[in-house]
């Protein structure tokens, strides 16, 4: 385009500015763009952090109780009250399934939760962004979305599918809620009940956020009255008490049994703990994220930076400090400050007198307020005041910290990447990913739906009662899919099988179905592929040697090993249940001489909600010998009990035990 001489009559009938002057004359739309510019690229970063490879997120026990729950419920089978129980024993909330069970009643994947979950962590920066910009500055918001975008330990729970992984999300809408309201702006009542709704959510998604979702509410109220909200507050109240109903009818139906537990056992501890500040510290700096991952792979895969967690704290007690001297010389933004301030300090603090083995996910409710904290005083900074401090100082200062958060940010956003990188190769090895999980899933509908009498046997190497597996029951919808437990039994059912080997289980496991063949299209391309053996047994041709009450019928036992002094003999036994009804059974082997007990073992087999009737289950135990093992002529002798009030189940003869071996030492 030619442009005009300065001063001459323009032919459009307007004076034309030169190109140098364009910047200028049109800056605030410039600037208004390259706003918008980076605030789309830090929400972009956000999202390739938390969707890239997500159909990689690792499924375990835990992700497989919440995913069985979550596709009962999207099926309308079922609506958890609670969840799975905590480590310090009492039950979770069922708010996490709930949530889950949302994506699936449109797309039945765990990829989908995944993906849901993570959308809701990028829907919180969203909104971080824009009250943090409304309360505080475009710099401010800024600084704090980009941090918390790729905080590494923000990510590592946003890329998971877990109780604990909403925390820091919910926190963060509770916050930016709270700091619109008290930043002395005329704001819409309606930002009340969505803290409340997200804050009571916060409690329940993990009990360990529960005792400061208390304090943020008694934070609501008292800005209700203050603000005279009291149709806000009463809209809030009403959506807190429609989260908390599934949970309160447990406690009511329980007898607030979890309560008592909690007040009785929960005691505090008569020292200060304070790995509570140590874990917040490593929290906010990202130090430790590489340390928490299995293996030194993730280690050897990135650039090292071991100053940058303490430039991040250093950065951040340069913000405490000035604002504490805002706090005191500015009181108009004292409420904004204080909610930042005292909202960092106040988590860690409340877990200072507990006796729980803290972790990290029981401070992932600071999020986000150590960012926005370093945002504000950067935004001060670089708008100083003062006349006191000279001319340029502070803005030079406030653009070496800024650049140099950018700097961490990215370098935090490529710890991820790499490991990212080597999830979606599949170098991590991490058996149980989700996709492989949905692959199985698809398995195990086609192979049911194509054999109507069949049933599918998920052979799994796990401990306790629950396998990563558990949720294909759910998502299938059939109780015809059930997982063993190798090392503890084996089920033979009475019709059309397959088993699937899940990881690091030996083809040698499938010794009492030897003839059964391999179904090569049912595979699972895992490395090494899941393979499935597919076949179908006849009626046992034993003739059973003991009956007991319960229906429980023993066909055969065998006995391998060395009766000798610190020697272990292997026990299987072979029981079949024409008509059993299943139940919490356990089982012992007492090996006696003259009626006196030497060694004995006891325990469970596969989990008594996977028996049917006309199986045939193998129960395994080891028998450890003492080191003093007398001689005489010995008797295995096996029985079964009710778990846990330990009832002897009797023989329909009237014994309590059958004697099943007999050896001489």
């Amino acid at each position: 385009m030619r442009y005009a001489r300065p001063g001459a009559p323009n032919p459009l009938g307007s004076r034309q500015s030169w190109p140098g002057s364009l910047l200028g004359r049109d800056w605030p739309r410039w600037c208004t763009a390259a706003r918008y510019a980076i605030t789309i690229v830090i929400l972009l970063l956000g999202a390739t952090l938390r969707l890239a490879a997500f159909d990689e997120t690792l499924i375990e026990p835990d992700q497989g109780a919440i995913l069985d729950a979550a596709f009962q419920t999207a099926n309308f089978r079922y609506f958890p009250l609670t969840g799975m129980k905590s480590s310090v024993g009492v039950m979770q909330t069922g708010v996490v399934p709930l949530l889950a069970a949302i994506p699936l009643l449109f797309v039945k994947r765990i990829i989908a939760v995944q993906w849901f979950f993570s959308a809701l962590d990028l829907l919180a920066l969203a909104w971080l962004h824009r009250a943090v910009r409304v309360a505080v500055g475009w710099r401010a918001a800024s600084i704090a979305a980009l941090l918390y975008a790729t905080s590494p330990w923000i990510i590592l729970y946003a890329r998971t599918i877990w109780y604990q992984t909403l925390i820091a999300s919910l926190a963060t809408v509770g916050f930016g809620c709270l700091l619109v309201l008290l930043s002395g702006r005329r704001t819409k009542s309606r930002l009340l009940p969505i803290a409340m709704a997200s804050i009571t959510t916060l409690g329940m998604v993990h009990l360990a956020a529960a005792p400061w979702a208390a304090l943020l509410m008694l934070l609501c109220l008292a800005i209700a009255w203050r603000r005279r909200l009291g149709r806000a507050l009463l809209m809030g109240l009403g959506l807190s008490g429609l989260i908390c109903l599934p949970y309160i009818a447990h406690l009511v139906r329980a007898s607030f049994g979890d309560v008592r537990y909690i007040l009785t056992a929960g005691r505090a501890s008569t020292g200060i703990n304070t790995a509570a500040y140590r874990l917040a510290s490593e929290l906010i700096s990202g130090s430790m994220i590489v340390a928490n991952a299995h293996g030194d792979l993730w280690d050897r895969s990135i650039i090292a930076w071991p100053s940058a967690p303490g430039i991040v704290l250093a950065i951040l007690a340069m913000g405490f400090a000035w604002a504490v001297v805002t706090v005191v010389t500015k009181p108009r933004l004292r409420s904004a400050l204080l909610l930042m301030t005292l909202w960092t300090i106040t988590v860690p603090t409340l877990l200072l007198r507990s006796d729980v083995h803290l972790q990290h996910f029981y401070l992932m409710g600071l999020f986000p307020a150590p960012f926005v904290v370093i945002g504000a005083w950067v935004e001060d900074a670089l708008r100083p005041r003062s006349r006191s401090v000279r001319p340029g100082l502070l803005p030079t200062v406030g653009r070496l910290a800024a650049g140099t958060l950018c700097l961490i940010a990215l370098w935090w956003a490529s710890l991820w990447m790499a490991r990212i990188g080597l999830e979606a190769r599949g170098e991590l090895e991490r058996d149980t990913r989700g996709w492989l999980m949905d692959r199985t899933a698809d398995t195990a509908t086609g192979y049911l739906g194509s054999e109507p009498t069949g049933t599918l046997i998920v052979l799994a190497d796990f401990e306790g009662e629950a396998s990563a597996f558990e949720w294909l029951r759910g998502s299938a919808q059939s109780d015809r899919v059930r997982i063993v437990p190798i090392g503890k039994g084996f089920i033979i059912p009475s019709g059309p099988t397959c088993y699937l080997l899940g990881p690091r289980v030996p083809r040698e496991t499938l010794g009492p179905v030897a003839n059964f063949i391999e179904r090569p299209e049912l595979q699972i391309p895992a490395n090494p592929p899941w393979s499935v053996i597919c076949g179908e047994r006849g009626a046992p041709d034993v003739t059973p040697r003991a009956t007991w009450d319960n229906g429980l019928v023993l066909l055969s036992t065998e006995v391998g090993g060395e009766l000798a002094p610190g020697a272990e003999i292997k026990i299987t036994h072979a029981w079949h249940m024409p008509g059993l009804v299943p139940g919490p059974y356990h089982f012992y082997n007492h090996l006696l001489l003259e009626e006196n007990l030497v060694a004995q073992v006891d325990g469970g087999s596969v989990p008594h909600w996977h028996w049917r009737s006309g199986d045939v289950v193998l129960t395994t135990f080891t028998l450890a010998l003492p080191d003093s093992l007398p001689r005489g002529d010995y008797v295995l002798r096996v029985g079964m009990y009710t778990w846990p009030d330990l009832g002897r189940v009797r023989l329909t003869t009237g014994e309590d035990g059958f004697d099943v071996y007999a050896a001489s030492h």
